[in-house]
């Protein structure tokens, strides 16, 4: 079996997994041998089983959205420190009076100091969580997030969780536009960007119906049981 999410090499297998939104069998023509089974798409995305225990209470809590509680989560490292930029950019948003703000990182993360004091300085509560292990518990219960592309969007997907998504790199962009195309994400370039999406969704009549529709149509994408479906046909007598 091999795992990829490029598809611009030959593999040697008989099974190949690609996760990627977007992505078609056809890609890996040449690239593979005819007879290699491909599994497409994030419908056969490997989560931890925290997530499917997680699902449907997420779902649920859904029904009836809320903007309440912000989640921030840019990756464990964050070297270009895009969790201070989008502190930075919330403090020039007008935002709801209720809000509660939570804050990921990795005990690595080299400006895990500097968030920690933009944290206490922001006018909304405002919590750091470093090294966490309840990652889809945090998911959960939260309203939206404010994340960075790769495999996590598989994971806020999973949970219906409405993400506006920062691209940091430029290999992130084909995954977050192909989410946003699906109405799956909202997507930003840079800081500014995302004040000004951000203070849109703040400020939006409809922003409720927003919320719905896009969780909705998140959940879609990853049913949580993709480790199954690898796990079966591995475990095919004619592997």
């Amino acid at each position: 079996m091999a795992i990829d999410d490029l598809a611009d090499r030959p593999h040697d297998c008989e099974l190949l997994l690609d996760q990627n939104l977007g992505r078609q069998a056809k890609d890996y023509d040449g690239l593979i041998r005819r007879h290699t089974q491909t599994l497409i798409g994030p419908a056969h995305t490997l989560l931890r089983p925290e997530f499917a225990q997680w699902r449907e209470y997420s779902l649920q809590r859904r029904a009836h959205p809320q903007l309440q509680n912000l989640l921030i989560t840019m990756g464990g490292v964050d070297q270009v420190n895009a969790t201070g930029q989008v502190l930075d950019a919330l403090t020039r948003c007008k935002l709801p009076l209720d809000l509660r703000i939570t804050v990921v990182m990795g005990p690595t993360a080299p400006w895990l100091a500097q968030v920690h004091a933009q944290a206490i300085a922001m006018t909304r509560p405002t919590k750091v969580l470093v090294g966490v292990s309840n990652m889809a518990q945090l998911m959960a219960d939260s309203d939206l997030c404010i994340g960075a592309a790769g495999g996590s969007a598989w994971e806020r997907c999973a949970l219906g969780l409405p993400t506006l998504i920062l691209v940091l790199a430029s290999n992130q962009e084909s995954g977050a536009m192909a989410l946003k195309s699906h109405d799956a994400a909202w997507v930003a370039d840079d800081a500014q960007q995302l004040m000004t999406q951000m203070s849109a969704l703040f400020n939006k009549k409809n922003q409720p119906a927003a919320l719905r529709k896009m969780s909705q149509t998140a959940a879609k994408l990853v049913a949580c049981n993709g480790v199954s479906q690898v796990a079966e046909l591995l475990m095919a007598p004619h592997v």
